[in-house]
């Protein structure tokens, strides 16, 4: 998707849209928010409902969001440092399935200000209605407000009931613009007012009054925010006391910068010209340091031309994304800044018939120093559409029937050759079409079996070259030689923009391709099976004198159309002259493996986009906007894609680019080309024809079909002589003198159809005029061919065309009345024989190939579940109907049901294989017969096409899952698979280790007081129950266990015991350990207690003295705190303690700070300060090692 460059977290667009709040909910008949036309880009959700897309469904009620398919973000919200990441937005269905459909989205976390909020990259939604849900938070009751502008939380009745009319203007400052919000403010003491500006609902400034005021004043250092926006002052009142603010009013909007009045230009080709306008809604104030230098004030408005063909602008190796060339400019100063500014626009005549172009007029930045508000203002682009008036003339490349082509500029010549060929190619940009022939008719000519279209890094490939593909029949129990269908798809290469289309319409016969140059493509299925192709391009001026390939080279002059791939090479092609096996075809010949069909391209480095301007023309002083048309806009495109869809393949690749886990799948082989190349080269066709007729015969027989049909009498008596059916009738005879076959002039009156409508299009004179103020003298198009004749197979005689469809006779259907209503469609197979791995797609849906689909309300698929094992498939009595998706007449897809096999990779989880009879209907009645899918998981089974299941080495079937050897039983990890034991049901575990204890010292108790100890052991298979129990006889009455490993006693003497412990994990294996456990007293002495226990020694027992006592291991002592003397360091008090048993010395000083004091029982009180200096440094034992651990070192001293 093409998304705006720049940082998202300043380039996104702010959604003010409280309805998508979880909490409001859609009523019954609507109206109902819908996401389908949102455009791709960054946003962020401002509303008071809340910043962020809920991430839990189950917030979600069916209309939740004033919708009925309201989405949801399906994982967790980044961090800051997390930067962007990818996150599924899904659709939660009526019937409550939360993921009913899922898509890519990112989302990112920025910094603030104020404080963090997320901002979302968001495509349109897959379906109407389906909206993207933001915030839960709900609007307050009737009567009520809140904080958070009437919404919850915090709604409250206590609030001030005012109006104040805000109203909007701007104004000037001293050396500044300014915005002015005046309002009524209510003759109140105790209320301030707050005002709220906000640009493009995203604020800018806050402004609160509190003495009175007002009016709110919007200064221009703010203001420089909002330019180019919209912007509106909200106004609301407090109690000066606190409480919760009244409800906002809004005021009127103003835009801030230079509004374009002519947002969109119509101009003749070398007509008069028309005007650009603008007007500037600021004025121009220029800055004080302007003003003190006496510099003009003034600004410039130059206008550019821009193009995006990076192809054309590699510049020194680099890539430039946009060349200004020349510029046109105007200046303005203070006084002449204002009012409507106008440029002058004109359309160049190229002298060719290349219909309207719709292009861009483009600015440059504003740069003005002076005025820091107008400084780096950008003004928006113009759109203009030029509408051509040259010659008419028919330009379209066309390679049709057997093939015969028809150059750009109009030469004829036939070649019967397969192969892959290139039949156009831009030289610049990565735009190129390739075209497959085989050889048809008993071997006698070539016909166009697919083609592949490129345009930028996305390929469509449309084709039905393999003549059959091998595949089992369920229902016949055969394998089956299947006729080739029709097969689409789209791929991807690279990054891909927006503006290519691929479409499809009358059922999937034709498809249509537009490009972003305007160029665009048709093309239709012909033959009885719709095995061949006819292939039209149409080009724009963007491929004028840039093309290349066997539609030649685009320049007004068909004597050149014979330049080889070497564009050296020339030769000259004869009118009508059949050139198969000549050097120019074999120059454009594709090797096997080296076309765009096996996906053989180099990459784009960027998009293809659709983005154009015009360019600047300067003569002397007068400067003018030129335009040069192109088909950018072109009005026969939009009438023959009337009624088109878009093919289902682009968007599903478009959405499924981030994952290759999805159920759009397809079989190589029907891709392949079985092009059966003749081992001699066909000789040219002589007459008589193989089925007897005569050059003048088929002549005859060909002008009949093309002047008989509706098509060639609506041509003859609109366009008269000015419509040529030569070509047509030429392509005719060719035809039927190379294959006898005289259904070919149907092909020929398609081509004459599409020749016709490219001239009633070119041609002005047939268009219908507006000439209304409104419509600024535009042209409707003449829609009325399309709606009158265009009909795909001209209804096969069996119906009338009306607005471009058919109306068929009773009895039969199609696009083209070409299916007998009482005739089921014919179901071939499914992709990939039929098999669903769950490790390779989700299974959620799949696709079907056959013939004869119908795009109707009533295609459905019968769905009918089976069982699958080693003995074949078991259908069982459970069959559903669900609405199948039409794809085209050869493919259609059908939704499952949720499986019970699911991708995993946890024990249990596995299940094995089901199977899904599948039926196709076209009117819901008439069923096919069945095709057979089956699902399953590869991890543990191998399926075939045949219907059968068997379980993969080192696996076990169990009470239908599957799990690997070693895998475990889900709530009893003592049960095993153990295919070596059996592969039917769990076996004892048969690598479970027994626990093993954590070592421990002796265990010293103390006599007359409780011990409590816990024994510890640990699972090597890191289980966590263990469940601890004595061996044998407890060593003492009063020695307990309890089963989670607390080992209590309360001895009573000084005794030594061994405690023998066992320890069992769940699944009964078990170890002993041994604890030897020594009664002693309690040595703490002063009131100190001893522990519940203590290890290996008592010289590691800690005594727990009483409040306000510390003390070592056995003694406790009191705690001091000292009366301060002195103000030396020396002069502090320290307090000596003399203890009866392990006396300490204790002292400490800081500089100027007090120190601790320490009394005890016997006492001898010194001042550090009294001593002598040298027994200060030196003292005795206890006080040197004392003060070191108090930091009393030489560098106090």
């Amino acid at each position: 998707m093409a998304v705006s460059p720049g940082d998202p977290c300043t380039s996104y667009v702010a959604l003010d849209e409280p309805s998508r709040s979880t909490g409001i909910e859609a009523t019954p008949g609507g109206p109902f928010r819908c996401d389908s036309g949102l455009r791709t880009q960054w946003y962020r959700f401002v509303s008071p409902a809340g910043g962020e897309i809920p991430t839990d469904c189950s917030l979600l009620a069916p209309s939740s969001c004033s919708t009925v398919g309201p989405v949801w973000m399906k994982g967790s919200l980044p961090t800051i440092s997390d930067g962007e990441v990818t996150r599924q937005a899904c659709h939660r269905s009526l019937s409550g399935d939360c993921e009913a459909n899922c898509w890519g989205i990112k989302v990112r976390q920025c910094d603030g200000p104020p404080e963090p909020y997320y901002v979302y990259l968001l495509p349109p939604t897959p379906g109407c209605e389906q909206a993207y849900c933001a915030g839960t938070n709900e609007p307050c009751p009737p009567g009520q407000s809140s904080e958070n502008y009437g919404f919850t939380p915090g709604c409250s009745a206590n609030f001030p009931d005012i109006t104040t009319n805000p109203k909007l203007t701007s104004g000037t400052e001293p050396y500044q613009v300014v915005l002015y919000c005046d309002f009524d403010r209510p003759p109140r003491d105790n209320l301030n007012v707050e005002v709220f500006w906000v640009a493009d609902n995203t604020p800018i400034f806050e402004d609160i009054l509190i003495n009175g005021e007002s009016r709110s004043i919007l200064k221009q250092v703010d203001l420089k925010a909002g330019m180019g926006k919209t912007i509106v002052c909200k106004v609301r009142g407090r109690y000066k006391d606190g409480g919760i603010p009244g409800t906002m009013e809004i005021s009127n909007e103003f835009f801030a910068g230079v509004k374009i009045l002519t947002q969109d230009i119509l101009i003749e080709e070398g007509g008069e010209s028309k005007n650009i306008q603008l007007q500037p809604t600021l004025p121009l104030v220029c800055n004080e340091i302007a003003s003190s230098w006496g510099l003009e004030c003034k600004l410039s408005v130059q206008i550019v031309h821009k193009t995006d063909d990076f192809a054309d602008n590699i510049c020194a190796g680099s890539l430039q994304n946009e060349v200004v060339q020349e510029t046109c400019s105007v200046d303005f100063n203070d006084d002449t800044w204002n009012g409507i500014i106008e440029f002058p626009v004109k359309a160049v005549s190229d002298s060719m018939a290349d219909g309207s172009r719709r292009m861009k007029i483009g600015f440059n930045p504003f740069s003005v120093d002076s005025a820091p508000l107008w400084d780096s203002y950008q003004i928006g682009d113009v759109y203009v559409t030029t509408r051509n008036n040259d010659p008419d003339k028919d330009v379209v490349c066309k390679s049709t029937g057997d093939p015969h082509y028809t150059t750009f500029d109009g030469k004829y010549y036939h070649v019967y050759q397969p192969g892959t060929f290139t039949l156009m190619k831009h030289r610049f940009l990565p735009i190129e079409v390739q075209t497959r022939t085989k050889m048809c008719n008993a071997g006698n000519v070539a016909c166009n079996c697919g083609v592949a279209i490129r345009a930028g890094n996305e390929v469509f490939i449309i084709t039905k070259c393999k003549d059959g593909v091998d595949r089992f029949s369920y229902s016949t129990g055969k394998w089956v030689q299947f006729e080739s269908s029709l097969a689409t798809k789209v791929e991807h290469h690279g990054p891909v923009g927006i503006d290519t289309r691929f479409y499809y319409k009358d059922g999937g016969h034709r498809f249509l391709v537009y490009f972003p140059t305007g160029s665009w493509m048709d093309i239709i299925a012909i033959g009885s099976s719709n095995q061949f192709l006819n292939i039209y391009f149409y080009p724009s001026a963007d491929d004028y004198k840039k093309t290349e390939g066997l539609c030649g080279t685009f320049d007004g002059d068909k004597t050149n159309d014979g330049l080889y791939a070497d564009r050296e090479t020339e030769v000259i092609i004869g009118d009508n002259q059949v050139i198969t096996g000549s050097a120019f075809v074999k120059s454009w010949k594709l090797p096997d493996d080296d076309n765009l069909f096996v996906g053989s391209l180099k990459p784009s480095p960027l998009p293809l986009d659709e983005r154009r301007y015009c360019e600047c023309n300067i003569e002397g002083s007068y400067q003018e906007v030129r335009c040069d048309s192109s088909y950018a806009y072109n009005c026969q495109w939009k009438s023959a894609s009337a009624g088109a869809k878009p093919v289902a393949e682009q968007q599903n690749a478009r959405k499924r680019r981030s994952t290759s886990y999805h159920d759009e799948v397809y079989d190589d082989d029907m891709f392949g080309f079985d092009y059966n190349e003749p081992a001699i080269p066909v000789a040219p066709p002589t007459w008589p024809a193989p089925n007897g007729m005569t050059e003048a015969e088929a002549r005859t027989f060909c002008e009949d079909a093309m002047t008989g049909s509706a098509a060639g009498q609506l041509c003859t008596s609109v366009l008269g002589d000015k419509v040529d059916l030569s070509s047509a009738t030429e392509s005719c005879v060719a035809d039927i003198q190379a294959t006898g076959d005289t259904t070919w002039a149907e092909t020929a009156v398609t081509t004459m159809e599409s020749s016709c409508g490219s001239l009633l299009y070119r041609n002005t004179s047939f268009w219908t005029s507006n000439s209304t103020q409104t419509n600024n003298g535009t042209l409707t198009p003449p829609s009325f061919f399309y709606e009158t004749v265009s009909c795909p197979g001209n209804c096969s005689q069996k119906g009338i065309c009306e607005k471009g469809e058919c109306i068929c006779q009773v009895g039969f259907e199609g696009p083209s009345c070409s299916i007998e209503s009482d005739t089921p469609p014919e179901a071939f197979f499914i992709p990939k024989d039929g098999l669903c791995d769950i490790n390779i797609r989700p299974c959620e849906r799949t696709p079907v190939i056959g013939k004869n689909f119908l795009e109707s309300t009533n295609l459905t698929c019968s769905l009918q579940a089976a069982q699958v094992d080693k003995n074949g498939v078991h259908p069982l009595n459970d069959k559903t109907t669900v609405a199948a998706t039409f794809e085209n007449f050869a493919r259609v897809v059908c939704p499952l049901p949720q499986s019970r096999v699911r991708r995993s990779t946890a024990a249990g989880h596995r299940t094995t294989a089901e199977a899904t009879l599948v039926s196709i209907s076209n009117d819901g009645v008439r069923f096919s017969p069945p095709v057979l899918l089956i699902t399953y998981d590869a991890v543990c089974q191998d399926c075939n096409a045949t219907g059968f299941c068997v379980l993969r080495d080192n696996f076990c079937e169990i009470d239908g899952s599957c799990y690997y050897s070693g895998d475990t039983q889900i709530g009893n990890r003592c049960k095993q698979c153990v295919p070596s034991v059996t592969v039917s049901a769990w076996s004892d575990s048969l690598d479970n280790a027994p626990p093993v204890f954590e070592p421990t010292g002796d265990i010293i108790a103390f006599i007359n007081h409780q011990m409590n100890f816990t024994v510890r052991a640990s699972d090597p298979e890191n289980r966590t129950q263990l469940s601890y129990s004595l061996v044998g006889a407890s060593p003492d009455p009063d020695l307990s266990l309890s089963s989670d490993g607390q080992l209590k006693w309360t001895p009573k003497l000084n005794t030594t015991i061994i405690v023998n412990v066992m320890a069992a994990d769940e699944c009964g294996a078990s170890s002993t350990g041994s604890f030897t456990v020594i009664a002693r007293d309690c040595p703490c002495q002063n009131g100190g207690t001893c522990p519940s226990f203590t290890l290996d020694s008592l010289e590691n027992n800690t005594c727990s003295c009483p409040a306000g006592m510390t003390g070592d291991g056995i003694s406790c002592v009191e705690i001091i705190v000292p009366v301060q003397q002195g103000s030396s360091w020396y002069e502090q008090p320290v307090y000596i303690a003399l203890l009866s048993v392990g006396a300490v010395f204790n002292a400490a000083a800081l500089i100027g700070v007090a120190v601790w004091n320490v009394k005890a029982r016997n006492v001898t009180k010194i001042k550090v300060g009294d001593l002598p200096l040298e027994d200060r440094e030196k003292g005795n034992g206890s006080l040197n090692r004392h003060g070191d651990k108090m930091g009393l070192d030489d560098k106090h001293g």
